[in-house]
This record gives structure tokens, sequence and C-alpha cells, in this order.
């Protein structure tokens, strides 16, 4: 190949390896945007779920105290003894 073919294959290997580090560099910019945005809305959506639980009385049902005049009964079964237990 003559030197002037040479020089423009060089230069336009140049430009195609130029278009192909700003096609990179877009799409790391635009990855790291995403994942900042993605993180961003996370800790927001934590904080707001964490400020609004806080804001509230807990949900738990608060214990009931037995009323005074019931009386609790309580039964027991007898445990089986180990002889009564069938041999081979």
């Amino acid at each position: 190949m003559s030197q002037r073919k040479v020089k423009r294959r060089r230069a336009e290997l140049r430009r195609e390896e130029a278009a192909r580090q700003v096609v990179h560099k877009r799409a790391m910019r635009r990855f790291v945007l995403v994942a900042v945005t993605l993180v961003t809305v996370v800790a927001v959506a934590t904080g707001v779920l964490v400020v609004t639980s806080l804001g509230k009385p807990p949900e738990t049902a608060a214990p009931v105290a037995p009323s005074p005049t019931a009386t609790t009964t309580t039964t027991t079964t007898p445990s089986p003894s180990p002889s009564s237990s069938p041999s081979r």
C-alpha cells in the first residue's frame, strides 16, 4: 500500500477508536447515573418508611388484663407411665 493509503487507514482507525471511546464513556456515565439514582430512591423510600412508622403508635394490640371476677381453672392430664408402654 502507498503511504497515503496507510495514513488514511490509520486516521480512520483513530477516528473509529475515538468514537468507540465516546460510546463507552457515555455508557459508563449512564450506568453510574442509574446506579446513583437507584440508591437515592431506595434511601429516600427507606427514610420515608422509617419516619412514617416512627410517627405512628405500634400496631401490636395491648395485652388485655383479666377481669378480677374471672376465675381460672387449670386441668392437668396424667402423663403416661413408662410401664404402660407395650413391650415387644
